[in-house]
C-alpha cells in the first residue's frame, strides 16, 4: 500500500512512501534516469548485477533491457524529464508512483487503466509506452516481483492535485499530512 506524506519544509510537495518491496523496482528506473544523464554504461552492468542477486542473470539482463526501452520511450514521449527520488529510498515522486502504476496495470492486463496512467504521465502517444510497460511487467512477474494494484486517487492528469488530510500529530513542529485511505 502506498502512503502519501508531505515532507517537512516543502509545503506544496507530496511524496509517496513506497512499500519496501516496491523500492527495487523503482530503483531500476532511478538508476536508468542517472544513466540517461551521464551515459555511463557501467551503470547498466551494476544494475544487472544487482538484479541478478535476486533472479537469474538472463532475467536480470532482460529486465534492464526492457526497462531501458521504457525509460527511453518515456523520455521521447514526454516534454519534461521524469522526476526520480534517491536510490534505495522509500520516498518517491509522483512520476515514480505513476510509473509503478503503469507497470502494475500492464501486469494485470488492465490496458484501459494503463492508458490512463500514461496520460497522467503526460505521455504524448500512450500505446507504445503501454506496450513497453507490458513487456517489463511480464519479466518482473517472471522474477517474482508483483506490484500492488495502483491507487486510482494518484492517477490522473499531472495537473490534478492530491487531497490530503492534516492529522493532529505534530512532528518537529509541523503537521503530519497523510492521504485519506478510503479503503
Amino acid at each position: 500500500m502506498l502512503e502519501l506524506a508531505t515532507p517537512y519544509g516543502e509545503d506544496d510537495t507530496v511524496l509517496v512512501l513506497f512499500p519496501p518491496a516496491s523500492v527495487p523496482v523503482v530503483d531500476i528506473f532511478r538508476i536508468l534516469g542517472d544513466f540517461e544523464e551521464h551515459y555511463d554504461v557501467t551503470a547498466l552492468d551494476v544494475l544487472e548485477e544487482r538484479l541478478a542477486a535476486y533472479m537469474s542473470p538472463e532475467l536480470a539482463k532482460g529486465i534492464v533491457s526492457d526497462a531501458l526501452l521504457l525509460a527511453f520511450g518515456l523520455r521521447r514521449e514526454r516534454r519534461e524529464s521524469m522526476a526520480y527520488g534517491r536510490l534505495e529510498s522509500r520516498r518517491g515522486t509522483a512520476d515514480e508512483c505513476r510509473l509503478l502504476a503503469l507497470l502494475a496495470a500492464s501486469c494485470r492486463h488492465d490496458f484501459d487503466l494503463a492508458e490512463q496512467v500514461a496520460a497522467s504521465l503526460s505521455v504524448a502517444h500512450s500505446r507504445p509506452v503501454v506496450a513497453l510497460a507490458f513487456d517489463i511487467a511480464r519479466r518482473l512477474e517472471a522474477a517474482g516481483l508483483r506490484l500492488d494494484v495502483p491507487d486510482r486517487r494518484l492517477i490522473g492528469p499531472a495537473s490534478v492535485s492530491v487531497d490530503v488530510e492534516v492529522h493532529a500529530e505534530r512532528v518537529q513542529g509541523r503537521p503530519d499530512r497523510r492521504l485519506k485511505n478510503d479503503g
